[in-house]
């Protein structure tokens, strides 16, 4: 080779090595791109490409996005309902919090999941060290992020998302992925919900649950198969009374207000009943569920309400318990999952990502039974 054509190469080589340099500092560097459902600003929600994410640190999990569900959480975050309950907004972000996939790539420190593992996600990626998680309650976490509902993670309406290892759980390979999405948060949610109770629960004991919708069907298996107790679905639709019958509930009462109250006091001879778990989440529930109850019972609140004012003269005079729900931990999520060999039903429609903003308007306007659930 001649010293000019030496000079030409190492010239050339020189500018690409400045060039790549100067790109990576820039962020110019050109990265794959994936299609998702992403929040410019509230309630402004479009479907478009932006960069697909990366693995950026050693426990880290880029998931190939098989599905996520459609939850009224999802609604409130897009529609700014949430903002600044889980910290400052950041846009753009991704919604969606239901998520199963498989894994496409893991960072180094990686040792519980390899790639082509089906996972589920929990909604939550958590330290391990704080004293929520050394205590199992990965909820409590005093650092975690909640992708797609704290408006600065990105979620899972999208072909790709990266997690925290923590968040993995790795399910069989014949696992449905679809099904298997609303498990993740309306699933183990309810789940959390029953298994606070449970010790309450006992072969004599009523347990009542209002609304049988998206996360109180969850509910109704849950107490059905952990429990010995009576049954009492309370839901004036239809469609989904008829749904917690096949689900097992042992009495339906389908009416409203203080008929629906006459009837589950005349179903346990005017006692009331040990325990009312309100998945319907509107400001009357709570004080028809207390007006439900036996002395000493226990008014489970999961529906999210706004500001809540209740009867306390009848609360004392019951001396009843009211406890509030968020998610389960890690280890409910990995029980719940086994259980949907065991029969575990939920009944859900599927569409596809693009059709996102048809999915909200079908869940807004209460025509569906069962969970929407997005596919990429």
């Amino acid at each position: 080779m001649s010293l000019i054509s030496r000079r030409a190469c190492r010239d050339t080589w020189c500018r690409c090595t400045v060039w790549k340099a100067f790109t990576e500092w820039s962020g110019f560097v050109s990265r794959a791109m994936m299609k998702a459902a992403v929040v410019d600003s509230f309630g402004d929600l479009t479907i478009r490409e932006v960069p697909r994410p990366i693995v950026a640190d050693a426990n880290g999990v880029l998931i190939k996005v098989a599905a996520c569900g459609v939850c009224r959480t999802d609604i409130e975050t897009i529609d700014g309902d949430l903002a600044g309950v889980y910290g400052v907004p950041q846009f753009p972000y991704i919604p969606g919090h239901e998520t199963t996939g498989v894994v496409e790539s893991v960072g180094d420190g990686v040792t519980s999941a390899a790639v082509g593992d089906k996972v589920i996600l929990h909604p939550l990626t958590t330290c391990g060290t704080c004293t929520g998680c050394r205590s199992g309650k990965d909820m409590y976490c005093s650092s975690s992020t909640f992708a797609g509902v704290d408006a600065v993670t990105w979620g899972g309406w999208a072909e790709f998302v990266v997690v925290g290892e923590r968040a993995l759980i790795v399910v069989p390979p014949d696992s449905d992925l679809v099904e298997l999405a609303p498990y993740t948060d309306a699933g183990l949610t309810a789940y959390h919900a029953v298994e606070r109770v449970r010790h309450l629960l006992l072969p004599d004991a009523v347990i009542v649950i209002m609304g049988i919708g998206g996360v109180g069907h969850f509910g109704l298996q849950v107490a059905r198969t952990a429990t010995p107790a009576t049954i009492v679905a309370v839901e004036p639709s239809a469609e989904r009374s008829q749904l917690a019958k096949e689900l097992g509930a042992d009495h339906l009462v389908t009416s409203l207000g203080d008929e629906a109250r006459d009837e589950v006091l005349a179903l346990t001879s005017g006692r009331g009943a040990d325990v009312v778990i309100d998945f319907a989440g509107n400001l009357d529930s709570p004080n028809l569920g207390i007006s439900m109850l036996a002395k000493g019972g226990t008014l489970s609140i999961v529906g999210a309400l706004g500001d809540l004012q209740i009867n306390t003269l009848a609360a004392v005079v019951k001396e009843i318990s009211i406890v509030f729900n968020i998610v389960g931990n890690h280890h409910e999520l990995a029980t719940l999952a086994s259980m949907s060999a065991k029969g575990l039903r939920s009944p859900y429609v599927v569409y596809p990502l693009d059709d996102a903003h048809r999915a909200i308007d079908d869940l807004r306007n209460g025509r569906l039974s069962g969970r929407a659930i997005l596919v990429p």
